[in-house]
């Protein structure tokens, strides 16, 4: 008896027509979110959907949802020359978790050479707030 064969997933996926019908629908939008990309370098828009000449795009904010209403016309007008049959362009927001911020190190205090020269410092500015803000800022390390 002989082992069965292997298939690498995209020739076994092109093989089931559900699978091949959502690839191919996946490269038509990744198409058309590279002509959109183009038509609006500025924006970062993601393409949500293209469904009866309806344009879904998102992006993180809903701030974009004014300024994609004010090129829409435009990105109708590009998107036409290219081949797309776009009537109207709809915005999604696309809320993404927030990126966690690098965790904070712990900082060293000033050494006293650095205390000595901001208290010295402190004396000589003749700016009263700078004066006092040097002043506490030499005082809290001091020890």
């Amino acid at each position: 008896m002989k082992p069965p064969r292997s298939r690498n997933a995209l020739s076994w996926l092109t093989a089931e027509p559900s699978f091949a019908r959502l690839g191919e629908q996946a490269a038509r939008l990744a198409a058309l979110e590279a002509d959109v990309r183009r038509a609006l370098p500025g924006l970062a828009l993601t393409v949500v959907a293209f469904e009866h000449k309806q344009l879904v795009v998102g992006a993180n904010h809903a701030a974009m949802a004014a300024k994609v209403r004010q090129v829409e016309p435009t990105l109708i007008a590009a998107l036409g020359r290219k081949g797309w049959a776009v009537d109207k362009v709809r915005f999604k927001p696309l809320f993404r978790a927030p990126v966690a911020n690098a965790p904070r190190r712990d900082t060293l205090p000033p050494g006293a050479d650095a205390v000595a020269h901001i208290a010295d410092l402190s004396q000589q500015v003749e700016h009263p707030g700078l004066k006092d803000a040097l002043a506490r800022l030499a005082a809290r390390h001091t020890g």
